[in-house]
């Protein structure tokens, strides 16, 4: 999959400040949102120690990390999916006109 083409371009375009607007009034992500300071909180009741609040971290980063670059792959992966689809479409309604 190329990465500096124009699926690239439109990602990192309704990924940003557009994506930010969308999940600010999405219920599911406000909802997950919650759920997630939620945690975070009991995490921080729980009085660990500073080296033991450094490995929940890292592992809370990996997974976010792991998150983000799986959502971008199947995001480039939909958008390829779109547009060879709408191609396909074309073609089959060329034909049928021909």
């Amino acid at each position: 999959m190329k990465k500096n083409g124009l699926l690239e371009i439109i990602a990192a375009n309704r990924t940003g400040d557009s994506l930010d607007e969308i999940m600010a009034k999405d219920k599911d992500y406000q909802d997950a949102l919650t759920q997630q300071q939620i945690a975070f909180d009991r995490l921080d009741e729980l009085g660990l120690t500073k080296e033991q609040k450094g490995v929940i971290d890292q592992a809370i980063t990996a997974n976010n990390h792991f998150g983000a670059v799986y959502g971008a792959v199947a995001y480039r992966f939909g958008m390829e999916d779109g547009i060879r689809m709408s191609v396909e479409m074309e073609e089959i309604l060329y034909s049928l006109q021909g």
